[in-house]
């Protein structure tokens, strides 16, 4: 993806790497692949203090190379 990175830093001071081209890879990695029905994407949300919604949208689609972002006022 061209606008996504996921680190997951350790606390021994390393990180874990997540390396990925496309949300295809990125949802196998993390869930693996053994879906009943394929996902359309992965959705990460989180709210602010200041009541917004933050929203990244991964598709699982691996021709799409780049994640979709929303800020909502909730």
């Amino acid at each position: 993806m061209k606008n996504l990175i996921i680190k997951l830093p350790l606390v021994d001071g390393g990180e874990l790497p997540l390396d990925f081209n496309n949300g295809k890879e990125l949802i196998e990695q993390i869930c693996g692949d053994d879906f009943a029905a394929p996902p359309r994407f992965l959705c990460i949300e989180a709210k602010t203090k200041d009541n917004k919604t933050v929203t990244i949208n991964v598709p699982y689609d691996q021709k799409v190379d780049e994640a979709y972002i929303s800020i909502r006022d909730n």
